[in-house]
Protein backbone atom coordinates (compact mmCIF):
# COMPACT_ATOMS: atom_id res chain seq x y z
CA UNK A 1 0.00 0.00 0.00
CA UNK A 2 1.54 3.18 -0.84
CA UNK A 3 0.39 6.47 1.45
CA UNK A 4 0.83 10.25 0.32
CA UNK A 5 4.00 11.86 1.61
CA UNK A 6 1.53 13.82 4.27
CA UNK A 7 0.19 10.25 5.52
CA UNK A 8 3.66 8.82 5.76
CA UNK A 9 4.75 11.62 7.90
CA UNK A 10 1.79 11.44 10.06
CA UNK A 11 2.35 7.17 10.62
CA UNK A 12 5.86 7.72 11.39
CA UNK A 13 5.40 8.91 14.69
CA UNK A 14 3.19 6.51 15.67
CA UNK A 15 5.12 4.82 18.58
CA UNK A 16 5.66 0.87 18.38
CA UNK A 17 3.40 -1.36 20.48
CA UNK A 18 0.52 1.10 20.66
CA UNK A 19 -3.28 0.66 20.57
CA UNK A 20 -4.26 3.49 18.18
CA UNK A 21 -7.63 5.43 17.22
CA UNK A 22 -7.25 7.29 13.99
CA UNK A 23 -9.82 9.81 14.01
CA UNK A 24 -11.30 11.03 10.81
CA UNK A 25 -10.15 7.82 8.97
CA UNK A 26 -10.95 9.09 5.62
CA UNK A 27 -10.24 5.42 3.46
CA UNK A 28 -8.56 3.62 6.27
CA UNK A 29 -5.47 4.09 4.99
CA UNK A 30 -3.04 4.92 7.77
CA UNK A 31 -5.03 2.49 9.83
CA UNK A 32 -4.44 -0.55 7.49
CA UNK A 33 -0.38 0.54 6.83
CA UNK A 34 0.19 1.43 11.17
CA UNK A 35 -1.10 -3.03 11.41
CA UNK A 36 0.15 -4.13 8.51
CA UNK A 37 4.22 -2.86 9.10
CA UNK A 38 3.73 -4.17 13.11
CA UNK A 39 3.16 -0.92 14.34
CA UNK A 40 -0.16 -0.80 15.92
CA UNK A 41 -1.28 -3.66 17.59
CA UNK A 42 -5.24 -2.64 17.16
CA UNK A 43 -6.29 0.02 15.64
CA UNK A 44 -10.10 1.86 16.10
CA UNK A 45 -10.88 3.97 12.57
CA UNK A 46 -13.45 6.32 12.96
CA UNK A 47 -15.40 8.85 10.80
CA UNK A 48 -17.82 11.20 11.53
CA UNK A 49 -19.39 10.52 7.74
CA UNK A 50 -20.82 6.82 6.48
CA UNK A 51 -19.33 7.45 3.31
CA UNK A 52 -15.78 7.20 4.19
CA UNK A 53 -16.32 4.31 7.31
CA UNK A 54 -18.26 2.24 4.57
CA UNK A 55 -14.72 2.28 2.26
CA UNK A 56 -12.54 2.24 5.07
CA UNK A 57 -14.26 -1.22 5.97
CA UNK A 58 -14.04 -2.66 2.39
CA UNK A 59 -10.25 -1.68 2.69
CA UNK A 60 -9.83 -3.48 5.97
CA UNK A 61 -11.98 -6.80 4.69
CA UNK A 62 -9.88 -6.78 1.76
CA UNK A 63 -6.92 -6.38 3.64
CA UNK A 64 -8.05 -9.84 6.22
CA UNK A 65 -7.42 -7.29 9.35
CA UNK A 66 -11.29 -7.18 10.68
CA UNK A 67 -10.36 -8.86 13.93
CA UNK A 68 -7.32 -6.00 14.29
CA UNK A 69 -8.93 -3.09 13.26
CA UNK A 70 -12.54 -1.88 14.07
CA UNK A 71 -14.45 0.82 12.15
CA UNK A 72 -17.13 3.00 13.76
CA UNK A 73 -19.20 6.01 12.76
CA UNK A 74 -18.03 8.59 15.29
CA UNK A 75 -18.67 12.15 15.88
CA UNK A 76 -15.03 12.90 17.21
CA UNK A 77 -14.38 10.27 20.55
CA UNK A 78 -17.92 9.73 20.87
CA UNK A 79 -17.78 5.71 20.30
CA UNK A 80 -14.67 5.37 21.62
CA UNK A 81 -14.77 3.64 25.20
CA UNK A 82 -12.12 5.06 27.93
CA UNK A 83 -9.08 2.58 28.19
CA UNK A 84 -9.75 1.02 24.74
CA UNK A 85 -6.55 3.13 23.58
CA UNK A 86 -3.18 4.86 24.32
CA UNK A 87 -2.41 7.08 21.25
CA UNK A 88 -4.97 9.11 19.37
CA UNK A 89 -4.05 9.66 15.55
CA UNK A 90 -5.66 13.20 14.35
CA UNK A 91 -4.95 14.37 11.11
CA UNK A 92 -6.69 16.57 8.17
CA UNK A 93 -8.62 19.22 9.73
CA UNK A 94 -8.03 22.35 11.19
CA UNK A 95 -6.95 23.10 15.07
CA UNK A 96 -10.15 24.65 16.61
CA UNK A 97 -12.00 21.32 15.26
CA UNK A 98 -9.22 19.31 16.39
CA UNK A 99 -9.58 21.38 20.01
CA UNK A 100 -13.43 19.98 20.57
CA UNK A 101 -12.42 16.73 19.72
CA UNK A 102 -9.90 16.50 22.04
CA UNK A 103 -11.61 18.27 24.79
CA UNK A 104 -14.98 16.89 24.58
CA UNK A 105 -13.69 13.57 24.69
CA UNK A 106 -12.06 14.17 28.16
CA UNK A 107 -13.17 10.77 29.77
CA UNK A 108 -11.27 8.95 27.14
CA UNK A 109 -7.96 11.17 27.08
CA UNK A 110 -7.62 10.10 30.63
CA UNK A 111 -6.09 6.95 29.56
CA UNK A 112 -4.16 7.91 26.41
CA UNK A 113 -0.48 8.86 26.37
CA UNK A 114 0.05 9.97 23.31
CA UNK A 115 -1.26 12.25 20.26
CA UNK A 116 0.23 12.45 17.19
CA UNK A 117 -1.73 15.78 15.80
CA UNK A 118 -1.76 17.38 11.80
CA UNK A 119 -3.43 20.62 12.74
CA UNK A 120 -4.53 22.09 9.26
CA UNK A 121 -4.70 25.62 10.66
CA UNK A 122 -3.91 27.47 13.48
CA UNK A 123 -1.46 24.67 15.62
CA UNK A 124 -0.28 27.15 17.93
CA UNK A 125 -3.67 27.38 19.37
CA UNK A 126 -3.20 23.19 19.56
CA UNK A 127 0.21 23.61 21.32
CA UNK A 128 -1.34 26.07 23.92
CA UNK A 129 -3.77 23.78 24.46
CA UNK A 130 -1.68 20.40 24.34
CA UNK A 131 0.74 22.03 26.88
CA UNK A 132 -2.73 23.14 28.78
CA UNK A 133 -4.21 19.70 29.32
CA UNK A 134 -0.66 18.15 30.66
CA UNK A 135 1.21 16.83 27.40
CA UNK A 136 4.45 17.94 25.95
CA UNK A 137 5.35 18.05 22.32
CA UNK A 138 8.23 15.78 22.00
CA UNK A 139 8.80 15.09 18.30
CA UNK A 140 7.24 16.95 15.14
CA UNK A 141 7.58 16.81 11.24
CA UNK A 142 7.03 18.66 8.70
CA UNK A 143 6.79 17.88 4.32
CA UNK A 144 5.68 19.13 1.42
CA UNK A 145 2.72 16.97 -0.14
CA UNK A 146 1.66 18.10 -3.69
CA UNK A 147 2.55 21.76 -3.55
CA UNK A 148 1.90 21.78 0.11
CA UNK A 149 3.66 21.89 3.89
CA UNK A 150 2.26 20.45 6.49
CA UNK A 151 3.16 19.63 10.06
CA UNK A 152 2.63 16.48 12.63
CA UNK A 153 3.01 16.62 16.16
CA UNK A 154 3.91 14.28 18.58
CA UNK A 155 3.17 14.90 22.40
CA UNK A 156 3.50 12.60 25.19
CA UNK A 157 1.52 12.79 28.30
CA UNK A 158 3.58 14.68 31.10
CA UNK A 159 5.44 12.55 34.12
CA UNK A 160 5.49 15.60 36.23
CA UNK A 161 2.84 18.15 37.56
CA UNK A 162 5.65 21.02 36.39
CA UNK A 163 4.19 22.46 32.70
CA UNK A 164 6.74 23.44 30.41
CA UNK A 165 6.26 27.70 29.96
CA UNK A 166 7.10 29.28 26.51
CA UNK A 167 7.50 33.20 26.66
CA UNK A 168 8.11 33.19 22.61
CA UNK A 169 4.83 33.23 20.64
CA UNK A 170 6.74 31.93 18.11
CA UNK A 171 7.42 28.83 19.59
CA UNK A 172 3.95 28.15 19.92
CA UNK A 173 3.44 28.73 16.28
CA UNK A 174 5.78 27.03 14.78
CA UNK A 175 7.49 24.34 17.41
CA UNK A 176 10.52 23.82 18.92
CA UNK A 177 11.92 20.88 17.51
CA UNK A 178 11.71 21.53 14.04
CA UNK A 179 13.41 24.80 14.90
CA UNK A 180 16.23 23.01 17.03
CA UNK A 181 16.63 20.33 14.25
CA UNK A 182 16.83 23.29 11.67
CA UNK A 183 14.48 21.27 9.50
CA UNK A 184 15.24 22.39 5.70
CA UNK A 185 10.81 22.23 5.42
CA UNK A 186 10.13 24.36 7.98
CA UNK A 187 13.06 26.55 7.07
CA UNK A 188 11.54 26.83 3.21
CA UNK A 189 8.05 27.51 5.10
CA UNK A 190 9.27 30.23 6.94
CA UNK A 191 11.42 32.16 4.15
CA UNK A 192 7.95 31.86 1.85
CA UNK A 193 6.10 33.45 4.66
CA UNK A 194 8.06 35.93 5.06
CA UNK A 195 8.08 37.16 1.47
CA UNK A 196 4.38 36.74 1.30
CA UNK A 197 3.94 39.30 4.33
CA UNK A 198 6.51 41.36 2.95
CA UNK A 199 5.00 41.52 -0.44
CA UNK A 200 1.53 42.51 0.82
CA UNK A 201 3.28 45.32 2.83
CA UNK A 202 4.82 46.77 -0.08
CA UNK A 203 1.58 46.59 -2.02
CA UNK A 204 -0.15 48.99 0.85
CA UNK A 205 -0.97 52.62 0.51
CA UNK A 206 0.79 54.76 2.41
CA UNK A 207 -1.57 55.46 4.60
CA UNK A 208 -2.90 51.66 5.34
CA UNK A 209 1.19 50.94 6.36
CA UNK A 210 0.70 51.86 9.90
CA UNK A 211 -3.06 50.57 10.35
CA UNK A 212 -4.06 47.68 12.38
CA UNK A 213 -3.53 44.95 9.26
CA UNK A 214 -0.07 46.56 8.79
CA UNK A 215 0.80 46.20 12.11
CA UNK A 216 -0.15 42.13 12.67
CA UNK A 217 1.53 41.95 9.52
CA UNK A 218 4.85 43.54 10.40
CA UNK A 219 4.49 41.37 13.87
CA UNK A 220 4.46 37.86 12.09
CA UNK A 221 7.30 38.85 10.17
CA UNK A 222 9.17 39.73 13.50
CA UNK A 223 8.31 36.28 14.93
CA UNK A 224 9.33 34.59 11.62
CA UNK A 225 12.67 36.60 11.91
CA UNK A 226 12.77 35.39 15.44
CA UNK A 227 12.50 31.54 14.60
CA UNK A 228 15.07 32.08 11.59
CA UNK A 229 17.57 33.52 13.78
CA UNK A 230 17.31 30.24 16.23
CA UNK A 231 18.13 28.38 13.56
CA UNK A 232 20.83 30.12 12.23
CA UNK A 233 22.50 30.28 15.82
CA UNK A 234 21.72 26.55 16.08
CA UNK A 235 23.59 26.32 12.78
CA UNK A 236 26.52 28.40 13.71
CA UNK A 237 26.84 26.83 16.87
CA UNK A 238 27.59 23.78 15.72
CA UNK A 239 30.08 24.63 13.04
CA UNK A 240 31.79 26.80 15.85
Amino acid sequence: MQLSERLRMNVSLVPYGARVADIGCDHGYASIWLVQHGIARTVIAMDVNEGPIRRAREHVRQAGLESRIDCRKSDGLEKLRPGEVDTLLITGMGGPLMIRILWEGAAVMQAVQTLILQPQSEPDEVRKFLIGQGFVPVEEKACMDDGKYYFAICARRRENEEGERWDDEWKYRYGTYLVQTRNPVLYDYLLKEKRKYEEILRNFAPEQTHAERGAELRHKINEIDKCLAQMSAGEAGEKG
